[in-house]
C-alpha cells in the first residue's frame, strides 16, 4: 500500500494522539486518497479507504473526515467521454506508427498489443497491466489458437471481491493474439527469460527498463496512440476500451447472462446460480459470434443475405427441373402419337 507502512506501524501512528482522532493518520490517509482521486483512480481510492476503516474500527480506532476534509470524487462527466468504435480503435492501431519519439519498434509493438488485448477482452485496465505470460504462453506458441480464454482471477482483477466472484473468463481473437505473440517474441529476441509468472507489458524507457508497466504508463500510451489517430485526446482513456467491448457484445445476438459474465460482472438475481462458468468452451463458442475482426458489421450480414440468395436460387432450379421434366413427358413421342392419334380421328368423324 502507498501508506509504507505495516500493519502494526498503522496501528500505532493511529493511538499516537491519545485519543480516537488519530490526525497524523488521518492526514497521511486523505494524502494517499488526492494522489488517486487526482489521477482519475475514484474505485481504488475508494477501496483502500474502506479498508483502512474497517481494519482500524476491528482494532477500536475511528477515523472520520469532517465535510471540509473529506475527498470529493468528481466523476468524469460522461458527455465529456467519446467511445471508440471498432473502426477507430483499428485506426488507433495502424496509427501507432505515426507517435513520434517512438523510434524503438518494440514500443510499438507493445501499443498494439495492449490496445488490441484492451479492446478484444474487455477487462478494466488495472487488470490488463497485470497480464502475465503464463496466461498466454500455451495458446500463442508454438502456433496461434484462437479465442484464446483468459482466466481472470481476484489477483488479476481486485473489483473481483466485490462481486463475490472467484474468477471469470474473458478472450482475446486473433488481431490480439498476433500483436501480442509479436510483442512477446521480441522481447525473447532482445533476451527477456520469460517465465509464467513474468509480466507480459513492460516498460522500455533508457531509465527505467523492463519494469512492470503500470496504470499510469498504460494511460500515456493510449494518449499518445490516441492523438496520432486523430481522435480527440481529452474525450479517450483506457477505460473507454472495454466500453467500446461491451458495445460489440450488445450488437451481437448472444444471451444477457453471457454479456455479463463477459464483462466479469456477476449475473443478477438468481440466475447467477444457473450461469455455467466451469464451461470456457462454451463461452468461447458466443464469444466468436461477436465481430471484434477489423471486419464491418454488415459483412456477417452479407454473408447471411447470401445464404438466403442461395436457398433461394436453390427452390428455383428445383421449380425449373420439375417444369422441364414436365415438359418433356407432354411432348414425349409416345404422347405426340397419342395427340396425332386422337386429332386424326376427330377429322374422320367431322
Amino acid at each position: 500500500m502507498r501508506l509504507d507502512l505495516n500493519p502494526d506501524q498503522i496501528l500505532e501512528l493511529g493511538r499516537a494522539n491519545g485519543d480516537k482522532f488519530p490526525r497524523d493518520l488521518k492526514t497521511k490517509i486523505k494524502t494517499i486518497l488526492n494522489e488517486y482521486v487526482q489521477k482519475g483512480k475514484l474505485g481504488e481510492a475508494k477501496t483502500i479507504y474502506a479498508s483502512l476503516r474497517s481494519f482500524l474500527s476491528c482494532h477500536e480506532l475511528i477515523v472520520t473526515f469532517s465535510r471540509q476534509e473529506r475527498v470529493h470524487y468528481k466523476r468524469k462527466k460522461l458527455g465529456n467521454e467519446q467511445i471508440p468504435k471498432k473502426e477507430q480503435i483499428y485506426t488507433m492501431v495502424e496509427a501507432v506508427d505515426k507517435v513520434t519519439g517512438w523510434a524503438d519498434p518494440l514500443k510499438k509493438l507493445r501499443a498494439r498489443s495492449l490496445i488490441l488485448c484492451a479492446f478484444q477482452s474487455g477487462v478494466r485496465p488495472s487488470c490488463l497491466v497485470r497480464w502475465h505470460y503464463g496466461l498466454v504462453k500455451e495458446y500463442l506458441f508454438p502456433e496461434i489458437k484462437t479465442p484464446i480464454p483468459i482466466k481472470i482471477t481476484g489477483s488479476l482483477d481486485t473489483k473481483l471481491q466485490g462481486y463475490d466472484l472467484p474468477y471469470y473468463y474473458t478472450f482475446i481473437g486473433h488481431e490480439a493474439a498476433q500483436a501480442l505473440k509479436e510483442y512477446l517474441e521480441a522481447r525473447i529476441n532482445r533476451g527477456a527469460n520469460l517465465t509464467p509468472e513474468s509480466q507480459i507489458w513492460v516498460t522500455s524507457a533508457s531509465n527505467s527498463k523492463n519494469k512492470p508497466l503500470d496504470y499510469d504508463g498504460y494511460f500515456r500510451i493510449v494518449k499518445r496512440v490516441t492523438e496520432a489517430a486523430g481522435l480527440p485526446t481529452e474525450q479517450v482513456w483506457p477505460h473507454l476500451l472495454r466500453k467500446a467491448f461491451k458495445k460489440i457484445l450488445n450488437k451481437s445476438e448472444i444471451d444477457d447472462d453471457t454479456r455479463e459474465a463477459l464483462m466479469g460482472h456477476r449475473i443478477p438475481g438468481s440466475r447467477e446460480n444457473y450461469f455455467d462458468r466451469h464451461d470456457p468452451a462454451d463461452a468461447a463458442t458466443k464469444y466468436s459470434q461477436c465481430n471484434f475482426t477489423n471486419t464491418p458489421d454488415d459483412t456477417r450480414d452479407l454473408v447471411e443475405e447470401n445464404k438466403d440468395l442461395g436457398k433461394v436460387n436453390q427452390e428455383l432450379r428445383e421449380l425449373v427441373t420439375r417444369q422441364t421434366q414436365e415438359i418433356e413427358q407432354m411432348f414425349s413421342k409416345e404422347n405426340i402419337s397419342r395427340m396425332v392419334e386422337e386429332y386424326l380421328a376427330g377429322r374422320k368423324e367431322t
